[in-house]
């Protein structure tokens, strides 16, 4: 690649010269290629420095300068040739032909400056806001370096040292939407961590005395520190934002998704920036959180841009300098001098913009005149891109909805109006509830009160009134000293930025109203039960009128925001709300405040006040150390504030006063909540520095804030107040003393600290949650403990991870069941089958061999037992815990119910016979006979090419499969499980005495899971077992023995075990269809008979059928254990042959065995394995595998013809037919399993997951060393 000219004084400094003539040089890096020791140095270096020289270069020069350029540079060998090769061929004759070596030298600049320009210009012409060429290959090592799937996006790479011990290794920090990795390659040897998101406990800047700037990283298990950061600013605040959102993902079960709308305009007119598109967007958001936050806009508006100008006030008749920010509605502006003056002016209040010339009077250059429907003009001068902004203002008003503008009272008046529709009840929607109840009459009080109207009402002359008057220091003020009854709740909504959500929801709070009214929901039973407790001391809750309008409010918010729902403190705040606003403007106030000013305050596990707990703790060890030290030792601090945020001090002080309070935090936000509750400390410090016990404390603080008290309140006394003669704090003092002491928290403060105590409050929720969850599981699993604790966090683990990476919704949306509070625990996660199936191959000790995915697909529909298509938590620890802790009967029970329906279904067979089929597809008969090559052993499962007999899933997606809604040529599990269930209760009919009896033993329908009955199952429910399941069963059994160090034993001892059942069942079924005989000749009517007697002569025993069968099952056997067919099949037909021979002889000994096997009880679940061998010694079967045993070793010295072997398989379709009628039981099943040591060894070894949990969780960050022996890799 043609670079830009660069000199270099040392050319053979670190470089190896391969070719050169008289002008060009192509040189090498040391060690690039060629390994020791050199090319250890040289890359550390390199990894060092942060130079990341490409290994291969050429050089221009002239043979008297002592002064090259690099002219071009390449990653391999080919490209640099490439280059080398067109200087030979069309410089190197021009070149001889120039006297001078520097005339030289200028054109070979010239030349190689054109080349570079011509390349560049091409790229740019193609590409538009993309990541730079260095981002694009950066995001490529990230996910090569640590096995990352496309779908994780990297926002920014850093380079630091991460301390490990005592010494520090340099490296790359990424930064990705989950997880925070470091790769470091130094001296040959090469350092990864891998850091999730939502594993972060606790993120901060430390200092030490090397290194004064580090960033320390804590998980519940480890410290990672992190320091010699050339940005340190940008980098802690990007963490801070990815471990906010991931906590916020954590609590709301939403994901990280980039915002692909916000404006890019500035930065395309500046220069071009190396940033992913990830880390514009988070810049972006936070940009937007905070022009939200200080405006008080709604929660989907994004900020455009801003541009520093200035603003005409004519109260004062100045011009403020400060900046204009412009979002898709709304045009606001601030002040440099922070409060000297804002304006919030919504898009839909515009009517023209238009640029103004320079008077001759007053020179205004790039000035704005916006106008507003109210006939009030804004004008904005000294503005540098005027003309840009013009066209944003006029494109944002061109896409205003076309609405008639209403005034604040005429809306009101509209929505009143139109409440009452034919065939509906009534709903009258109450004014503010003051304005119905009486005032208190003492003529000093109603003064205060007219004086204070007075006052507010020449502010509204001066500075304007609504949403867009000018707010000045002057507002603040008035607030400070209290707002009038009559303007409380325009106020509140004006300051809250209620009034643009009502404004442009026309309407919303009355149809939703109407929607809920008579409607149950989950917050239906806690509200009834706190309306009477909300306020009651006030005369408009002893009446229906307060009553029925506070239902109404948060029966309509619960309704609207289930996920909220209902609070217990928001009956208080609502209550209060409700006395100086209307029905409706109280619902829009509440939304406010809970889904804006007090963020995750009043969901179910109240999220938002514990993290503010934290943040007032740190605040009063900040302010208050030595009172701090007191407090903190009594508790007291965790146990006062939340009822003090919760309710914003409505439930500790009286209300009255309390509104004095809720003046100011509307105004100015939560930084009023802090500042009031250090004064309330403050003033009682003294006080509180010499209590001993905490009861002792909570009584001064009770007696302070009792006697709180509002001088201008006009509410009615309560009788407390009335016999209280003490003493009295003015709540104006109070608040002032917050103010005037702690005037130096801000709003800005709080939500740093918020971050940062957000994730130990989220991880401390998070682990509760766990306990609570193995709690609730640990009665229907055999894990225990640690194992049980492990599987949990990797099942959470693999639950988010694929929620972030998912490209499509989860089968069944939960949505609507996670917000019910009597939902158990275990129900929190929830995984799909592709989820699924990544745990079962990963933790499963039953997944090592081609047919894994089949398994596991089996097991997830055996687990389903609600057909959802999802498998929660107990049931997947149920699952993990048969695989690899249970019992040798309880793993077999598991298996053989594996291949019974639901888990086995008729298609599952009928595709595995068709892929087996020698007629089948062109396409699929080339495997049929063999087992597929695997090209690379390391690879997961997933990558495994589709072996003969494994699922063919319809359409390619397993999505088809769990989809009820799958199209008709590819049938869902849900239809197919219905055609099973039909199967089944046939089959059973076939092969049972009595079918009934087997289904209602089956686990809950269909044999399907059931962990309450599982543990005491009677193994005689467990319906009987045909031959075509026998065969799958089988061949099961004979993969999952793949690699393992008794591979060779295992596969015998299947053989002959295979054997055993084949004859068990073909003799069992003569004395199973002669019982069924005679039970229906006693119970069918005579015109039955016929039918009867033909499925009698149709059943009969066929020699042709087993021998094949077992034919069938030794070829597995011989594809598996890698020895020729021939020889296995050899053996097994000439057993078979013999066998069959003597079949009469042994009709009646094998039938005794079968009677007495049937009719005894094993009870598996409370015997050793060693007693149920004994026992079933005792019952004779024994004396068959022994029989068997002689047989075969007679026949080993008779070898047959492979062609023989082949042409007695061989049926005239092609495919073993099997005998219908043919049949074990599980008895049968687990007693000759038993008779085999090794398959016993194999079976009764416990497997210790924790090992298979840490492989899978190291998984990506197992790359091989050797790939970079020689050189690191670039970074």
């Amino acid at each position: 690649m043609w670079v830009k000219p660069e000199e270099v004084l040392l050319a053979n400094a670190l470089w190896v010269t391969e070719r050169a003539n008289p002008y060009f040089v192509l040189q090498r890096r040391k060690g690039h290629g060629g390994g020791g020791i050199t090319g250890l140095l040289v890359g550390t270096l390199d990894t060092v420095l942060d130079s990341k020289k490409q290994p291969y270069r050429i050089l221009h020069c002239t043979p008297s300068s002592e002064i090259s350029y690099t002219i071009a540079e390449a990653g391999s060998k080919k490209e640099i040739f490439q280059d080398w090769e067109w200087l030979e061929q069309n410089l190197m004759e021009t070149l001889a032909a120039f006297e001078a070596e520097e005339d030289a030298m200028e054109f070979v600049k010239c030349k190689i400056e054109s080349l570079v320009a011509s390349v560049c210009s091409a790229r740019q012409l193609d590409v538009e806001d993309e990541e730079t060429s260095d981002f694009k290959a950066a995001m490529g090592r990230f996910c090569k370096l640590f096995n990352m799937p496309t779908e994780e996006k990297l926002v920014n790479y850093y380079s630091c040292s991460y301390w490990k011990g005592k010494v520090p290794r340099q490296g790359w920090l990424y930064l990705s939407v989950n997880h925070a990795c470091f790769y470091s390659f130094l001296m040959g040897k090469e350092a990864k961590l891998i850091i999730r998101w939502t594993d972060v406990t606790k993120l901060e800047r430390g200092t030490n005395r090397l290194f004064p700037e580090s960033i320390n990283i804590s998980t519940r298990d480890t410290q990672f520190s992190f320091s010699m950061f050339v940005h340190i600013e940008e980098t802690f605040r990007i963490m801070e934002q990815l471990a906010n959102y991931a906590m916020k993902c954590l609590m709301s079960d939403e994901t990280f998704e980039a915002d692909v709308s916000f404006n890019n305009a500035s930065t395309q007119i500046k220069k071009k920036r190396k940033m992913s598109y990830l880390k514009r967007d988070l810049d972006a958001r936070a940009r937007s959180e905070a022009y939200r936050s200080i405006f008080r806009l709604p929660a989907n508006e994004k900020l455009d841009g801003d541009v520093e100008c200035t603003l005409w006030t004519p109260y004062n008749k100045q011009h403020v300098w400060g900046r204009i920010y412009i979002s898709s509605h709304y045009l606001c502006f601030a002040s440099r001098v922070k409060s000297l003056v804002a304006i919030v002016i919504p898009m839909r209040e515009i009517s023209v913009v238009e640029k103004t010339g320079m008077s001759s009077g007053n020179v205004l250059p790039n000035s704005l005149l916006v106008t507003t429907k109210g006939k009030i003009n804004y004008l904005f001068a000294n503005m540098p891109d005027r003309k840009l902004v013009l066209e944003k203002i006029s494109d944002f008003l061109s896409r205003q909805p076309t609405v008639d503008k209403m005034t604040f009272e005429a809306e009101k008046d509209m929505v009143d109006s139109n409440l009452t529709k034919p065939g509906q009840p009534t709903i009258e929607l109450e004014p503010a509830l003051f304005k119905r109840f009486m005032r208190r009459g003492s003529d000093d009080i109603s003064a205060k009160e007219a004086v204070k109207e007075n006052l507010w009402q020449i502010h509204f002359a001066e500075y304007g009134r609504g949403i867009c008057m000018y707010r000045t220091h002057k507002t603040h003020e008035l607030i400070l000293r209290g707002v009038p009854d009559i303007y409380r709740g325009e106020i509140w909504m004006l300051y809250s930025g209620a009034i643009n959500e009502m404004s442009t929801h026309p309407g919303y709070y009355q149809s939703i109203v109407e929607q809920s009214i008579g409607k149950y929901t989950i917050a239906s039973d806690e509200i009834e039960r706190d309306l009477h407790r909300s306020l009651p001391e006030h005369p408009a809750f002893q009446t229906d009128i307060g009553i029925d309008a506070l239902r109404r409010v948060l029966t309509a918010y619960a309704w609207r925001n289930p996920n909220i729902g209902y609070c217990q403190a928001m009956n208080i705040v609502t209550s209060v709300l409700l006395l100086y606003a209307s029905e409706e403007e109280t619902f829009w106030l509440l939304v406010a405040l809970c889904e804006r000013l007090l963020p995750d305050y009043y969901n179910t596990k109240v999220v938002g006040a514990l993290i503010d707990q934290g943040v007032f703790e740190e605040l009063v060890q900040q302010y208050m150390p030595s009172l701090y030290q007191k407090l903190d030792q009594l508790g007291l601090i965790t146990m006062v504030s939340l009822s003090w945020f919760l309710t914003l001090f409505l439930s500790v002080i009286p209300f009255d006063s309390a509104v004095n309070i809720m003046d100011c935090f509307f105004f100015d936000g939560a930084k009023v909540m802090f500042q009031v509750a250090l004064a309330v400390i403050d003033a009682v410090s003294e006080e509180l520095l010499n209590i001993k016990d905490d009861g002792s404390a909570m009584t001064i603080l009770s007696r302070y804030l009792e006697s709180i008290k509002n001088h201008d309140a006009t509410a009615p006394p309560s009788m407390d107040e009335k016999d209280n003669k003490k003493a009295k704090v003015d709540v104006s003092e109070l608040v002032q003393d917050g103010y005037r002491n702690f005037g130096m928290i801000t709003n800005q403060q709080v939500d740093k600290l918020r971050l940062k105590h957000r994730l130990k409050v989220v991880q401390t929720i998070e682990d509760s949650t766990m306990k609570n969850v193995i709690r609730s599981v640990m009665a229907d699993t055999v894990l225990k403990g640690k194992d049980l604790q492990e599987v949990y966090l990797v099942f959470k683990e693999e639950y988010l991870s694929s929620n972030f990476w998912r490209t499509s919704q989860q089968a069944v949306d939960v949505s609507a069941e996670k917000y019910d509070p009597s939902r158990p625990y275990y129900e929190q996660y929830k995984v799909d089958y592709d989820q699924f199936k990544t745990l079962f191959l990963a933790l499963s000790p039953w997944s090592a061999g081609y047919h894994a995915e089949t398994m596991a697909l089996r097991m997830f529909r055996l687990l389903d037992g609600n057909l959802d298509n999802m498998v929660n938590f107990k049931e997947f620890a149920w699952c993990m815990g048969a695989l690899c802790k249970a019992d040798l009967p309880a793993k077999m029970r598991l298996l053989y119910r594996l291949h019974l329906p639901p888990s086995l279904l008729p298609s599952d067979v009928i595709e595995s016979e068709e892929l087996e089929s020698p007629e089948a597809d062109p396409s699929k008969k080339s495997t049929s006979g063999s087992v597929p090559i695997i090209a690379n052993p390391g690879v997961s499962h997933t990558a495994h090419p589709q072996p003969p007999g494994s699922l063919d899933l319809p359409g390619g997606s397993v999505d088809s499969l769990l989809s009820p809604d799958s199209p008709s040529d590819a049938p869902s599990v849900m239809l197919e499980r219905s055609v099973s269930e039909t199967t089944s209760a046939t089959s059973s009919d076939n092969n049972s005495k009595d079918g009934s009896t087997a289904r209602k033993g089956s686990i809950g329908s269909g044999a399907r899971y059931d962990g309450s009955r599982d543990s005491k199952l009677d193994l005689v429910h467990l319906p009987r077992m045909n031959q075509e399941q026998f065969i799958q069963l089988w061949k099961t059994l004979y993969d999952m023995f793949q690699e393992h160090s008794e591979e060779q034993s295992l596969y015998h001892s299947i053989a002959t075990v295979g054997t055993l059942l084949l004859q068990i069942g073909e003799v069992g079924k003569q004395f199973y269809l002669k019982s069924e005989k005679s039970t229906n000749s006693n119970t069918e009517p005579e015109g039955f008979m016929v039918g009867s007697m033909d499925s009698e002569v149709d059943t009969k025993p066929s020699v042709d059928t087993e021998p094949a069968v077992e034919a069938d099952l030794a070829d597995d056997a011989s594809k598996m254990a890698g020895k020729p067919e021939s020889s296995n099949q050899t053996a097994v037909i000439n057993e078979s042959a013999i066998d069959k021979c003597d079949i009469k002889s042994e009709d009646s000994n094998d039938i005794k065995i079968q009677d007495e096997i049937n009719s005894k009880n094993l009870d598996t679940d409370n015997k050793p394995v060693q007693e149920i061998t004994e026992e079933i010694k005792s019952l004779g079967v024994k004396d068959v595998q022994d029989t068997q045993s002689a047989k075969s070793s007679q026949l080993s010295s008779q070898p047959m013809k492979s062609s023989d072997s082949k042409q007695s398989i061989s049926s005239s379709s092609g495919i073993p037919k099997t005998d219908s009628d043919w049949s074990i039981t599980f008895e049968q099943f687990l007693a000759s399993i038993l008779t085999e040591p090794p398959l016993v060894n194999f079976f009764e070894n416990p497997v210790d997951i924790q090992d298979a949990i840490e492989k899978f969780r190291n998984r990506r960050l197992m790359v091989k060393q050797s790939s970079f022996v020689g050189t690191p890799p670039s970074i």
